[in-house]
Parts: C-alpha cells; sequence; structure tokens
C-alpha cells in the first residue's frame, strides 16, 4: 500500500480510511437493496397520466437512489409523492426530448453519472457478493436474540491498533476508564467529548458484526479488548443489559426472513467497505483547499435545509443551474498526478449523500473521487457498461438529464413580466395573507365541575347539541364572538377547525381563564394583502422560485394536474418491501 501524500502550497488532505470504509454511498446501499428482490417487473404500472407512465421498474429504481441519499420515512404517503414528482418530472422531459435537448453537455453528464453507479454496483455484486457467507440458522437465531436485547455501553476509541493496545495496557494498569475515554472522544474530534463515550442504549444490526458480536458476549459491568471495526479500535464497557424473551416460536418465524437479510445485508455492506478501501488507498491523493473553499461558498446557500424528500428533490434539481466563480477545468485535486476538475466534482455532486457533504466539502470531494477510481475498475475489469442493469439504468437517467436541461432551457426565456397575476393566487394562502376572521360561539359554564362534566359527556356521544340540553338550566350562557388573528386573544379560536354542521361538533375547552368556557368555530374567512400592494414583491418572488415556476408552466402548457393521476397503490406499496 502507497504512502498517501499531500500536493501545493495549499493546505491538502488524505484519503481518509474511515470515510472510504464506513461511507459506501448509493453503490452498496443500492445493490443492498435491490437485492432482496431482484425479479422487476417492468409492465406493472404505478402512476399514468394522459400516456406517460412510472412503471415498477423505474419507480423500483429511483426511489432506492432517493433513498440513498437522505434519511426519509418509507411510507404510503412517501411513496405517492416521489411516484407523482417522478410523474411530472418524465412529462417535463418530453419536452426536451422534443427539443433534442439529449444532446447537450448537460444531459450527457447527468447520463454518464448514474451510468457510472450502475457500473460500480454491478462491479460489487460481481467482486464481492458471492464471497459473502449465508447466515446459518444458529446464526439467524442468535441476531433475533440481539434483536430483543438492549446494551448500555461506553467506549474508548483508537484509531490504530497500537494506540488501542496501548489504552488498554493502561486500563489494566487501574487507569479511570472514564478518564481515558473522555481523552479518546476530544482527540477524534467528537463535538461531545466531555459525554465520555458514553453510548447509551444499542442493539443488533448497531455495529459492524466483528464489533456486534464482541459487545454481546461481555457480561454487566464487563470491559472488551480491544476490537477492530470499519471506523478504527474500541474498548467498550457494557453498563447495563435488558433482554425480552419470546417463548413461542410464532414471534421468530415472524421475524426470520428479515433478520436473515439483515445479516446477510451487513456481511456484504463491510465486505463491500473493505474491499473498496484496499481498492482507494492504493492511490495517492492530492486535494487543493483553496479550490475546493471556492465551491463551497458558492454552493452552501444552496444546500438542503433539513432531509426531508422535498428539500432533497429542490437541491438535486438546484445544483444543476449553480456556476461557480471558478473554471470547470481547475484542479480541485490531483489523484496520483492527474487532474481531478471542478467541473468533474459538480458532476458528481447529486449523487453525494447529505450526510458526508460535511463543512467543506473535504469529504464529499473524497468520495466523488473514490466513486470515478471504482466506475473505472468496474469498466477494466468486468466490461460492465454490457451489464443488462447497466444499461437500464442508463435509460432511466436520460430521463432524469432531460428533466433538467429542458428547466435550463426553458428559464432561459421565461417572461416573468406576464406571471405576477397568476402567481398571486397561487402564493396568497403562502405569502400574501393580512389577516383571518373567525366567528366563533363561546359556551361559559358556571363552575368547573359542569364544564368538565359536559366534556365528559360529550365524549361519549359525540353529540354537542344533546350534551347541552342535558345540563341544567342557567348553568351556562352562549356568546356569539368574532376575532381577527390580528386581536390578542388566549382562546384558539383560529386554530380550531370550523365546524361542519354535516359533521360531529369540533370543540375546545374548557378554559379556566376565561370563568370556564368552551369554543366552537363557526365560520372563517382570509384577508388578503392587495395585489397592487405586493406587486413588486411578487416579482421579486417569482425570480427566486425561477425553477419552480418554470416546473409548473411547463406542466400548464399540457394541461397538467395532480387529481387526474392514476396512481395504482397495491403496486406502489407492494413493488418494494417497507423500511421503517
Amino acid at each position: 500500500m502507497r504512502t498517501l501524500t499531500t500536493y501545493g502550497h495549499n493546505v491538502s488532505a488524505r484519503f481518509c480510511p474511515a470515510i472510504v470504509a464506513a461511507s459506501l454511498l448509493a453503490v452498496v446501499l443500492m445493490a443492498a437493496a435491490c437485492s432482496r428482490d431482484a425479479v422487476e417487473d417492468t409492465s406493472p404500472v404505478v402512476a399514468e397520466w394522459n400516456g406517460s407512465a412510472i412503471d415498477t421498474a423505474h419507480f423500483r429504481h429511483e426511489y432506492i437512489y432517493f433513498s440513498t441519499l437522505a434519511p426519509f420515512p418509507d411510507n404510503e404517503e412517501t411513496r405517492e409523492y416521489y411516484a407523482k414528482m417522478m410523474l411530472e418530472r418524465m412529462i417535463i422531459a418530453d419536452f426536451g426530448r422534443e427539443a433534442s435537448l439529449d444532446t447537450l453537455r448537460q444531459v450527457r453528464e447527468s447520463v454518464k453519472r448514474r451510468k457510472e453507479m450502475a457500473m460500480r454496483r454491478q462491479y460489487l455484486n460481481q467482486m464481492v457478493r458471492p464471497e459473502v457467507a449465508e447466515p446459518t440458522e444458529a446464526e439467524i437465531r442468535d441476531a433475533f436474540r440481539r434483536s430483543n436485547t438492549q446494551l448500555n455501553l461506553q467506549q474508548i476509541y483508537a484509531s490504530s491498533k497500537q494506540e488501542a493496545d496501548s489504552l488498554y495496557a493502561l486500563l489494566k494498569q487501574g487507569y479511570d476508564f472514564d478518564r481515558l475515554a473522555m481523552e479518546s472522544m476530544q482527540k477524534a474530534g467528537v463535538p461531545d467529548w466531555q459525554n465520555a463515550g458514553h453510548m447509551g442504549w444499542v442493539s443488533f444490526n448497531d455495529f459492524d458484526e466483528d464489533a456486534e458480536d464482541a459487545v454481546f458476549s461481555l457480561d454487566r459491568h464487563e470491559i472488551s479488548w480491544p476490537i477492530e471495526s470499519l471506523r478504527g479500535w474500541h474498548i467498550f464497557r457494557v453498563h447495563d443489559v435488558v433482554e425480552t424473551v419470546h417463548f413461542d416460536q410464532s414471534t421468530y418465524q415472524n421475524a426470520r426472513d428479515n433478520l436473515k437479510f439483515n445479516v446477510f445485508q451487513r456481511r456484504f455492506n463491510e465486505a463491500s467497505a473493505r474491499f473498496i478501501r484496499d481498492i482507494v488507498m492504493q492511490h495517492d491523493l492530492a486535494v487543493d483547499m483553496m479550490v475546493l473553499s471556492v465551491l463551497w461558498d458558492k454552493i452552501q446557500p444552496a444546500l438542503p435545509r433539513d432531509g426531508t424528500p422535498i428539500e432533497l428533490a429542490r437541491f438535486n434539481r438546484d445544483i444543476n443551474f449553480i456556476k461557480p466563480e471558478i473554471d470547470n477545468s481547475t484542479p480541485v485535486a490531483f489523484v496520483d498526478g492527474q487532474p481531478y476538475t471542478a467541473g468533474q466534482f459538480m458532476a458528481q455532486m447529486p449523487d453525494i449523500p447529505l450526510e458526508w457533504i460535511g463543512r467543506d466539502f473535504r469529504h464529499a470531494l473524497e468520495i466523488a473521487i473514490r466513486d470515478s477510481i471504482l466506475a473505472a475498475r468496474a469498466q477494466l475489469e468486468i466490461q460492465a457498461d454490457t451489464a443488462p442493469e447497466v444499461i437500464r439504468d442508463r435509460k432511466f437517467a436520460e430521463y432524469a438529464g432531460l428533466y433538467y436541461a429542458t428547466l435550463q432551457h426553458a428559464s432561459d426565456t421565461l417572461n416573468i413580466a406576464r406571471l405576477p397575476s397568476k402567481y398571486y393566487d397561487h402564493w396568497k394562502d403562502e405569502v400574501f395573507v393580512d389577516y383571518r376572521t373567525s366567528w366563533y360561539i363561546q359556551y361559559n359554564f358556571a363552575d368547573s365541575l359542569t364544564a368538565v362534566n359536559a366534556i365528559r359527556d360529550f365524549k361519549q356521544t359525540g353529540d354537542w347539541q344533546k350534551t347541552l340540553q342535558s345540563l341544567p338550566e342557567g348553568s351556562f350562557t352562549v356568546e356569539q364572538k368574532m376575532a381577527t388573528t390580528r386581536d390578542e386573544t388566549l382562546l384558539p379560536v383560529h386554530r380550531l377547525p370550523v365546524n361542519d354542521p354535516s359533521t360531529p361538533a369540533k370543540i375546545a375547552g374548557p378554559f379556566a381563564h376565561v370563568n370556564w368556557a368552551v369554543i366552537k368555530t363557526e365560520r372563517r374567512e382570509t384577508t388578503y394583502k392587495p395585489f397592487e400592494a405586493v406587486e413588486e414583491e411578487l416579482v421579486q418572488l417569482l425570480q427566486d422560485r425561477k425553477i419552480y415556476v418554470v416546473h409548473r408552466e411547463l406542466l400548464d402548457n399540457k394541461n397538467f394536474s395532480t387529481e387526474q393521476i392514476t396512481l395504482n397503490r397495491e403496486m406502489l406499496n407492494s413493488v418494494l418491501p417497507f423500511y421503517q
């Protein structure tokens, strides 16, 4: 293994073994998800509108890829949202295909990026997967036991075996575990190092396999020997153990298939990580941190504000339109003396998981370079671009590239001057509300006992009028009231849903600070800021959200409506297992 070098007068960086090993990007994660259900039926459709359709293979491919870039809850609502978004993009991509935009560099780069991802996945499946052992029945049963066990752990961390052995020797000499743990966390740059390595409660699949085997063999208050993981070396101490014992066989059988998959997949992920690390660590890397800093300053404001699907999709869209104040041919790093340019890095950015973008792009750059190395090896050793899976993925990538190219092409010619009045109506509930007025009924009760009993009776019957009729005469009074959002009112009249006469009453209370009252909101109206008062603000908003506006305008040209989309919900929710 060659020693990694640094470069130039700028601050330089090396390949970080922990990043190389621990962050497998989409290449391993997509292989993981796809391998669980390898047979893909391309005929059933999950979403369709006016002849444009998303089939199961395409949805599966895009949704798994999307799930590797940021954490989000995998549920029916998210799947429906993403299927509709895919369909919208496909409709817009058709505009680009008709305009021959598939010849643009932007589209070619997008296709190339996704093809290389498929090549890397194919490479790992061919080179690593056959060498990974399937779990035995005894191992699956042990995984079941561990999945129903929690360990309260603390750790001392070391970056090398030599350092770990030295720390272990100090423990044997009587050194304080807490002190060594705190010092090791501080040295590793952990923000909450004063927590002294306390990990809290952990369970099955929270560790690498070897580390898990070790900690689950320990008793309460026992300290482990130095244990290697993909992230370094560890000395663990068990503070407590809580185990749930199931005596019925059915509980195990219900969990068996999922446990078998998880055990195998962890082995495959770890074997892939080591395989990748061995390849990448053969190369010299030198990073020009000054160039990287310029890229960071330009891109950082556009980074996702959170990990929600909508924010991630926005960033993946907007990154295509960011133009850093630096030439694409400028080297941001050298690999074995060969330049890796800012343009190459920017082209890879949509594939970098959120958690590895970091605070200066250094980790993200290492991942991008690593993926380039793996794609080159995949082509050299197995001619991965000829695999049917890679050819299929390239086809899917074309529609995404065309979508972004069409947005860019349309945004260059968009006439914003004709749009303010249209988008005033579109955004007025979101941006241009002046105030809201709520009309409500306030029922004032004589004392707390009467109010509480009334609420209890209402919860049983669901009929508020019947409850009122059952109360003693004179035990409450009724007031018709009105308030605006500008008024200072202590009651939640503007948050309480309007009471629809055809449905059971929606009431809130009792509220002691108004002499034990219950309220029911009956009507609400919204007053908007007039168009003339917000026209300049609206024009600026159109400029700020130009890409979104272009997306909507292209769909409007097709008379598209989300209400007209036909969803095959049964297929949508069975094409992949749910990963909660």
